[in-house]
């Protein structure tokens, strides 16, 4: 007969690990939040031709691990050529660029390092105003849990045989 106490112990400590929140504001596992909309950029110069602003103000919460996929075009694709950038401005190092294109398009995804305050920046270098279009689609990480759960059970349910047999042989007979 197999000990019942250690295996209930072990799937009940599995059942808390698992359960466990992450510090992501985007759970693993989670479905992908989407969002679209338009910024008018006018000429070089001028108020408003650039749009700089947290992500997250976007609806788009970015956590560590986290695929931002975007899709942003100027005048439906016909440009003119504007600047995009995606950076932060961490209190220790000032700036930190991670992404940056200058396009009539752009289709393109990217990784989140870790948390922090990410920001987006188009800005119009050119003497005629632009409508940018764009969306962004967060991906979480993948839920990994079952697959470490498993391996953790399997050893957990040799480990609880093992301990058995060795109190087996200890009894007197």
């Amino acid at each position: 007969m197999i000990a019942r106490g250690p295996i209930l112990a072990f799937v009940l400590g599995l059942s808390l690990l698992a359960a466990a929140p992450t510090a992501s504001a985007h759970l693993a596992g989670a479905p992908p939040i989407t969002r679209s909309g338009s910024i008018g950029l006018t000429a070089k110069g001028t108020n408003n031709s650039t749009y700089h602003g947290y992500i997250a103000n976007l609806g788009i919460p970015p956590g560590p691990g986290d695929t931002l996929r975007f899709s942003w075009s100027a005048n439906a694709g016909v440009g003119p050529m504007v600047y995009f950038e995606i950076h932060a401005h961490p209190n220790t190092t000032g700036y930190v660029q991670y992404y940056s294109a200058l396009a009539a398009r752009v289709d393109d995804a990217w990784s989140v390092p870790g948390p922090g305050d990410y920001m987006v920046w188009w800005d119009n270098p050119n003497a005629v105003g632009v409508n940018v279009t764009y969306t962004f689609e967060l991906l979480a990480p993948p839920d990994l849990t079952p697959l470490l759960a498993f391996p953790a059970a399997i050893a957990g349910l040799v480990l609880a045989v093992w301990v058995d047999r060795r109190r087996r042989k200890r009894r007197p007979t």
